[in-house]
């Protein structure tokens, strides 16, 4: 799974004397990886800062992404001390880690879980998981919290995707980015709305899509596609050609 290394449920057993420290502002964990998935609710933040896409292996994977790099493996948005970008947005996939849902079991519940190959955990220093009765603290209420609602938002988008698949309003595109040297990047198997179908829609899908919150999201989307020309000024000045996809 994508930034996480070794997942294992949380065990109010196993995991009782846990901590985790915060505030280091460090996210190593992101370095190696040029995209992240996006809520559709994220997209007025994130569209200051970065292309917003959708991308996939294969049609039932398609979701939102915000563009970190212009190359595999490589964020732009860490500085050499590995914090985020300042003044840039942090994605909520970001944020959330160590901690992630996992769907299971016949019911299909969802169980909390963590990377324990996350530096920041220790059973000495930081904020603890629980108490000394073993009861969720007021640290862990509020990680959960936030993943219920993060695990919403991305349901809202799934079904909005899914409706701009029924549209027909996604289309492929490549994104061909130049540097001051002229040097060429080139972003490929990218999907974005295609704006003359989307002028094509007829006022009550118009409407609907409006209604739904939609409209704003696709314009985010839309209006963010520019944030790539932006990219080649955070990299080295050394780097050449490159393709990714």
């Amino acid at each position: 799974m994508l930034l996480y290394n070794h997942i294992v449920p949380l065990n109010r057993d196993n995991h009782r004397n846990l901590k985790i420290q915060t505030g280091l502002g460090t996210a190593a964990f992101a370095r190696d990886t040029h995209y992240v998935p996006l809520a559709g609710s994220e997209f007025f933040q994130a569209a200051r800062d970065y292309p917003i896409v959708f991308a996939g292996e294969k049609a039932d994977e398609l979701g939102a992404v915000a563009l970190l790099g212009l190359r595999q493996n490589e964020n732009l948005f860490l500085d050499d001390k590995d914090a985020w970008r300042e003044g840039c947005y942090v994605p909520a996939f970001v944020r959330r880690y160590p901690f992630v849902l996992a769907q299971g079991g016949k019911d299909g519940d969802y169980t909390v879980c963590l990377d324990d190959s996350f530096h920041a955990f220790s059973e000495e220093d930081g904020e603890p998981l629980f108490d000394d009765e073993g009861k969720d603290t007021e640290y862990l209420k509020g990680v959960i919290n936030f993943l219920n609602g993060y695990r919403a938002e991305i349901d809202r988008t799934r079904q909005f995707v899914e409706k701009l698949k029924e549209l027909d309003l996604l289309v492929m595109r490549e994104i061909r980015v130049s540097n001051r040297e002229q040097k060429n990047f080139l972003l490929r198997d990218l999907k974005i709305v295609d704006e003359s179908k989307l002028r094509e829609l007829d006022d009550s899908t118009i409407g609907q899509l409006s209604r739904d919150g939609h409209m704003g999201w696709i314009y985010a989307h839309l209006m963010s596609i520019g944030n790539a020309s932006r990219f080649p000024q955070y990299m080295p000045q050394s780097v050449g050609e490159a393709e990714i996809s």
